[in-house]
């Protein structure tokens, strides 16, 4: 896969720290500040250590494109990173950003219903089969490679399973691996035991003409709980100890951004609502 800039993997890094890795659950707010998605006021500001957060617009580019998104559609609530790199975070379930101001003292309820996006403009290769190129290893790998033929990282290699959620879930064929694994014990020269816990559970989408539109990427339901409960509009914890995450990637062809949204495994059946959102921010919010 492409490489995301710095600011960018922070913000994806941050997201998983508190869901896809596994955060330590701790007790939901059941306070009526949970915060929510909200119009974009000019006059709701918020002053933290001398920073006055506001909704007003930024400047952000992504490639050639320029978007002017509100204040606090920004993951930091200010701006793009110092690198340039654009993170937008939208709040479950209403998907809009939060109030200006709140990122410092978020609360655990409120990171975890945080949906993180990521943009990036591809502009080496196609737009076009770019998640194509996600589910395989022709990128992550030599040609002369038993990597090549992982079971576990190629989309042609997996079987599919009966659609949910809009989705077609694709498990790994386990008639590979034994295999596979062999193989890569004689190319490394190491015992190469299976770890079924880093295993992910795939999810794919596709447009009329068979070309993949949507590829989620999830812990697997087999060996992780959800650790969250829906509850209304709100997540509440479980007794596991831990929270399952996704990574969700989606392009936008026309104007050749890469889009990344990292959230909790249990609002996977939201996958169209977060799409729909993004995509109505970056048109909202782009200026010619």
């Amino acid at each position: 896969m492409n490489i995301a800039p710095f600011g960018l993997r922070c913000a994806i890094a941050a997201a998983l720290a508190l869901s896809a890795t596994g955060c330590i659950n701790s007790p939901s707010v059941e306070s009526p500040s949970k915060e929510a998605g909200m119009p974009e006021d000019p006059n709701v500001r918020r002053t933290i250590k001398g920073h006055t957060y506001t909704t007003e617009p930024v400047e952000a580019t992504v490639g050639p494109h320029r978007f002017m998104f509100p204040a606090n559609y920004y993951d930091n609530q200010i701006g793009p990173y110092f690198d340039g790199s654009v993170g937008l975070t939208l709040l479950w379930p209403d998907l809009g950003p939060a109030l200006p101001g709140t990122r410092p003292d978020r609360s655990m309820e409120d990171f975890q219903r945080s949906v993180v996006i990521g943009l990036q403009h591809i502009d080496r290769t196609p737009i076009r089969g770019l998640l194509e190129r996600y589910t395989s290893t022709e990128q992550t790998s030599t040609p002369t490679s038993v990597l090549r033929n992982d079971p576990t990282e190629r989309l042609d290699l997996r079987i599919p399973q009966p659609e949910r959620f809009g989705l077609v879930p694709y498990a790994i064929n386990d008639a590979l691996m034994p295999a596979f694994q062999k193989a890569l014990e004689q190319e490394t020269k190491m015992p190469q035991p299976r770890n079924l816990r880093m295993e992910k559970d795939w999810y794919v989408a596709r447009n009329g003409e068979g070309e993949l539109t949507t590829f989620i990427e999830c812990e697997s339901e087999a060996h992780f709980p959800d650790g969250l409960t829906i509850s209304g509009d709100r997540l509440r914890d479980t007794e596991d100890s831990r929270v399952a995450g996704c990574t969700h990637y989606f392009v936008d062809v026309e104007d050749s951004i890469a889009i990344t949204a990292t959230y909790p495994r249990v609002i996977l059946k939201d996958w169209k609502k977060i799409e729909s959102a993004v995509r109505t921010s970056l048109s909202r919010y782009k200026k010619s």
